[in-house]
């Protein structure tokens, strides 16, 4: 069983310079309905998402965001163990598949949107993607990416896994910390872990375990290209590989 949204991996981009042309509603509608019909990794914790053009999510942001485009994604989550995972997933989908489209987009991870600011009732702000046109050319080869080396990110390595393990490692990250670390088993097993520091700034986790769930969709992804029937689980007890490695989740191929 394959999955088209693989083949985007390597065509997908942070976008810097965005057209004002919004797209069209059609293509608006159509990814609500994409969105609404994915299972994060953990289920049972409630998310929603919002469209909002640049002038609404200016109203709502604390500052301007990083980048202007005519249009961003808002995803929501209630506050929960694994809810920055989740969203990260969802939002790293909805990227694949708004790239398929030619459409380009740009994680906003340092978008600000207080509980005072926001719209009554909402789920609390987690993360948004800035999407839109741009005269910028999407990738056309892994070789473009800024990435660590494979044996610096990937262990216990399995041959087979190779070509998912590669869409891991070129998922996108704030500031392109890389933070994921993928480490396989003899049970057809790909393990997430985070790395961690002694010290660790609570902005700068909240954002890497964002970036682990958008590492979760590549992963799934591939494992569907490569034929598997793959299923995000988090495992008790945990599996431990460093002590520098915080768990997050697996990949279970079979």
């Amino acid at each position: 069983m394959s999955d088209r949204l693989a083949a985007q991996v390597l065509r997908r981009k942070s976008f810097r310079s965005f057209r004002e042309d919004a797209p069209d509603a059609q293509l608006m509608e159509d990814l609500v309905d994409f969105l609404s019909g994915l299972t994060p990794p953990e289920p049972d914790i409630d998310w929603n998402f919002d469209t909002l053009p640049y002038l609404d999510m200016v109203k709502l942001c604390i500052k301007e965001p990083g980048v202007k485009a005519p249009m961003y994604l808002l995803l929501r989550a209630e506050r929960k163990r694994f809810s920055l995972q989740n969203c990260g997933y969802l939002g790293e989908m909805a990227v694949l598949w708004l790239t398929e489209r030619n459409v380009a987009t740009c994680w906003q991870g340092s978008a600000g949107i207080t509980r005072e600011n926001d719209f009554p009732g909402s789920l609390p702000f987690v993360t948004a993607v800035a999407l839109g046109y741009s005269d910028e050319p999407f990738r056309e080869s892994a070789s473009e990416f800024d990435r660590l080396p494979y044996d610096k990110l990937v262990f216990n390595r399995v041959d087979a896994y190779r070509p998912i393990l590669e869409l891991g490692r070129l998922a996108p990250t704030s500031y392109n910390r890389q933070p994921c670390v993928f480490v396989t088993d003899d049970r057809q097993r790909i393990h997430l872990f985070r790395k961690q520091k002694l010290f660790a700034n609570p902005v700068t986790e909240f954002e890497q375990c964002v970036d682990c769930g958008a590492a979760l969709a590549h992963l799934e992804v591939g494992a569907r290209d490569a034929g598997y029937d793959p299923k995000i689980e988090r495992l008790y007890p945990v599996p431990r590989f460093k002590k520098n490695l915080a768990y997050q989740a697996s990949v279970v191929l079979a």
